[in-house]
């Protein structure tokens, strides 16, 4: 028998390795947004029927969508693209490590970014498998397996992250998603993606947010 209690949080991670928005992964599957939202957060499930599509859709197979959350996953091309994205990862062997809740006994990856990286010449697209601690600003666009703390992401694209963003500034032309976004003074963005509450003061935000959670 199948456990349906890390489906959700798996086709969270399926899609943000896709680069894929909630709505985007509706589009594909010919369902509402809402009901994407609700496959994450495990408030239902999706139709047995739906399972070879949704799983084509994410670039697995249908026993990855109910994998228990194996702390390692391997390392094989169909999982790494082969483009100019810098990837940040922690390995055991041949396979990477799946990143666990920050806590003391599993600290972030502390990043020290380039500096002057907003320069057209310098910009840079970073993925970690682990969770980012930089003390500088982010001048690219991060997929982040984990949470990010930082004071400032300007990203030409998207800022992705499984975990949670604290961030005094965000300046995206692409879309931010994350479970929750915290102590943020300004957030400029394509859309908006939250599972979670929003703390933002201000907030501009091209598209209608699509966020389950609350403002503060």
């Amino acid at each position: 028998m199948y456990s349906t209690n890390s489906i959700g949080s798996n086709i969270r991670t399926f899609r943000l390795k896709n680069e894929l928005t909630q709505e985007q992964l509706a589009e594909k599957l010919g369902v509402t947004f809402q009901a994407v939202s609700k496959w994450e957060t495990n408030a239902n499930t999706p139709d047995i029927a739906l399972l070879p599509e949704l799983a084509k859709a994410l670039g697995v197979m249908i026993d990855d969508l109910f994998s228990d959350g194996n702390m390692e996953l391997p390392l094989v091309p169909e999982q790494i693209k082969d483009d100019d994205t810098i990837r940040i990862v922690q390995m055991k062997g041949h396979r990477i490590l799946n990143v666990s809740p920050m806590s003391r006994d599993n600290p972030p990856i502390q990043i020290q970014f380039p500096q002057n990286c907003n320069e057209k010449t310098h910009y840079f697209k970073v993925e970690v498998y682990g969770h980012v601690l930089s003390e500088g600003s982010i001048n690219g666009d991060v997929t982040c397996h984990g949470s990010i703390e930082c004071p400032v992401i300007n990203a030409a694209g998207s800022v992705l992250s499984e975990g949670n963003i604290r961030a005094h500034e965000i300046h995206a032309a692409g879309n931010v998603i994350c479970n929750q976004l915290q102590g943020c003074y300004e957030l400029k963005c394509n859309s908006m993606e939250c599972t979670g509450d929003i703390q933002v003061v201000n907030l501009t935000c091209k598209q209608n947010e699509r966020s389950q959670g609350t403002h503060t």
